[in-house]
């Protein structure tokens, strides 16, 4: 079974993070191990939402500014990009505020409009969804670095790695998507085969977790300080790993049994740098809804039309920005007459949670049935 390479650096502050992702790469076998001179090599943060990087949202602008170094050192030729989940109507207010505006400019460094530089739709051999849109900036560039932000994920449980490879499909087109792969199951069926077929462009993942995003992520979450950067070739290895080192049962992830990733394959692991227990990782929150997924299906075939989790407006939070609508994919979100808080249609919502990850306020919350309120408590 062959041996896969991860590095475990501790960082405590940001303003460190050049030194800690040039140690990082080092480990994996130096910059010239994966990038050759001349390429165009599309970096790939996690710009989910305007957001500044403090909120543990989005990846944060220095890791982006020191893997651009590096692969101007290696003699290629970066740019940067990323396609925001739901309908951003300003992704110029986006750049700003995450801050990807100022660091690309500063490196002289291309900045990269998914949704202005086109797609084309490919068979990705998915059963809910026959053709997926990729952005031409992912299909023309040579190869891709990931860079996800560690955090937890209302649907999935965890986003990382592979989940961050969701942004290379044009903002809108994300959204549809989820109305044919709104489940746990399908949806763990598209993020891995869009993984399959990026899979051998993928030059490294480097995960930004000096910040991440703990409790109901990926942007409703709390921020927890865990000082960590992590890295790997192997992006599905690298979350199983990490997933593992959470406290995380690997063998519920679906992505990670389509990829038939199990605890032995981590036995193959070889950690360079930091021994994992040396970072702030145990007792980690993951979304109180994901619990449903612990449920025997023979339970969940009996009880299910009385175990579920929906959508709530909180009102006392909400501001009326409709984001939540422009994110719905089955359209169960509508504004009530009179200009009045949204509403969500029970009957039409899928518990996809889009509302719930694009929300700039955290004002989406979880309505649980009686029976999921006895099992399910938050954490």
């Amino acid at each position: 079974m062959p041996v896969t390479k991860i590095s475990f650096i501790k960082c405590d502050d940001y303003g460190k993070a050049d030194n800690a992702v040039r140690e990082a790469v080092r480990l994996l076998g130096c910059i010239s191990a994966f990038i050759s001179p001349s390429e165009k090599i599309l970096i790939k943060p996690n710009l989910l939402s305007p957001k500044d990087p403090s909120k543990a949202i989005t990846t944060h602008p220095e890791i982006v500014r020191a893997v651009i170094k590096l692969v101007k050192e290696a003699g290629a030729v970066p740019a940067v990009g990323d396609s925001p989940g739901g309908a951003i109507r300003n992704i110029k207010n986006l750049w700003e505020t995450t801050q990807m505006e100022r660091i690309c400019r500063e490196e002289n460094v291309e900045l990269i409009n998914f949704e202005a530089s086109s797609s084309k739709e490919f068979d990705i051999n998915d059963k809910n969804i026959k053709k997926v849109n990729f952005s031409n900036a992912a299909l023309d560039c040579d190869g891709i670095i990931n860079l996800p932000k560690l955090k937890t994920h209302a649907l999935m449980s965890f986003s990382a790695g592979i989940k961050n490879l969701y942004g290379l499909v044009p903002g809108l087109m994300k959204v549809e998507y989820h109305k044919y792969a709104s489940k746990n199951k399908d949806f763990a069926d598209l993020l891995t085969n869009i993984y399959l077929f990026f899979k051998d462009k993928i030059r490294f993942t480097l995960i930004d977790g000096i910040l991440s995003m703990e409790g109901n992520g990926p942007s409703a979450g709390e921020v927890r300080k865990t000082d960590l950067i992590a890295a790997s070739r192997d992006t599905a290895v690298l979350d199983a790993y990490l997933l593992n080192e959470l406290n995380y049962d690997i063998s519920n992830s679906g992505i990670l049994k389509n990829l038939k990733i199990t605890k032995d394959i981590l036995k193959t692991v070889e950690v360079s740098g930091e021994k994992p227990e040396s970072f702030n990782l145990k007792k980690f929150k993951f979304p109180s809804v994901r619990k449903l997924d612990l449920f025997p299906k023979s339970l969940i075939r009996i009880f299910g039309k009385f175990l579920w989790v929906k959508a709530d407006i909180n009102e006392k939070i909400c501001v009326k920005c409709m984001l939540c609508a422009r994110a719905c994919p089955a359209g169960a979100i509508r504004a009530a007459a009179g200009n009045q808080y949204p509403h969500i249609d029970a009957e039409k919502c899928i518990s996809c949670f889009c509302c719930h990850e694009m929300c700039p306020h955290k004002a989406v919350k979880f309505k649980k049935s009686m029976l999921a309120k006895i099992f399910i408590k938050e954490n």
